[in-house]
């Protein structure tokens, strides 16, 4: 079986951080900042969907 490892590539890491700022700034024009937690929301969210590009190599 092979073993699970972490991208250490720098394209991986500027394309995770770049689409999870992305996503939380089209978060914060969708959905506004009038409530807390829709913006600690829109945190999680971008920084899963970052964090899943950053391991998935995309």
């Amino acid at each position: 079986m092979a073993e699970a490892h972490l991208k250490r590539s720098m394209p991986s890491l500027i394309g995770g951080i770049f689409s999870g700022i992305v996503v939380f700034v089209l978060w914060l024009l969708l959905f506004g900042t009038g409530s807390i937690a829709l913006v600690v929301l829109g945190v999680l969210v971008a920084g899963t969907l970052g964090l899943w590009i950053r391991l998935a190599d995309l």
